[in-house]
């Protein structure tokens, strides 16, 4: 893994004002043309390194991930985790629910990566947030964009409410601050956040 930063507090506020592209697995990003991705800043998110390998910043949870896709995830720029990851830059562990602004202190899990990247991008100052294929749902059959992954085929009934209500809380949270959220996904069931296109997205 090639970086020049080692600690979590070298990353406060270092893309103030800017847009970042946060880059999910959902099914609905195998029918988009992510090339325009090339011009923006990407945080990429578990497995999406399988179809936008080139991210600025990544992110993964799953200890599962470490070694199934081990050689991917040593190729990305920066990858994010949790404390005792077998490589990456740290992050403690603070709990599932709340939200957290000073990842120095810790982060929340919120039940998916997609919110330890959410946070990880307050932090970092970024103004406005685009999550890309964060869909919380199953999709003609589909899991994620690359098929089927047996661990999430029941997670409409278990992890998807959770998610969201986390997301909902994440977006109280913010609603004060100047930093505004949206979500390009054209079937995702999350509503808390703006719905845009992927194009209108990346015309910003």
């Amino acid at each position: 893994m090639k970086t020049c930063f080692n600690e979590i507090t070298e990353f406060k506020d270092l893309h103030c004002g800017k847009n970042a592209f946060i880059l999910a697995s959902g099914p609905s990003l195998a029918e988009l043309d992510l090339s325009p991705l090339s011009r923006r800043i990407v945080i990429g998110l578990n497995r999406s390194c399988l179809i936008w390998p080139q991210t600025h910043y990544h992110c993964v949870m799953d200890e599962r991930l470490f070694q199934m896709y081990q050689r991917e995830l040593e190729q990305t720029r920066y990858l994010f985790t949790f404390e005792g990851r077998p490589f990456g830059i740290p992050i403690k562990l603070l709990g599932a629910e709340d939200f957290s602004f000073d990842l120095e202190q810790g982060i929340y899990s919120g039940y998916t990566v997609a919110y330890f990247a959410l946070q990880l991008a307050v932090y970092m100052g970024f103004r406005n947030i685009f999550f890309v294929g964060l869909d919380l749902r199953l999709h003609n059959g589909q899991t994620h964009f690359f098929g089927v992954d047996s661990v999430s085929k029941n997670h409409e009934n278990t992890e998807f409410p959770k998610m969201q209500k986390m997301f909902r809380y994440a977006a109280s949270r913010l609603a004060p601050t100047e930093v505004k959220v949206y979500n390009c996904s054209p079937i995702s069931t999350l509503d808390c956040f703006e719905r845009v296109t992927f194009d209108w997205a990346i015309q910003r």
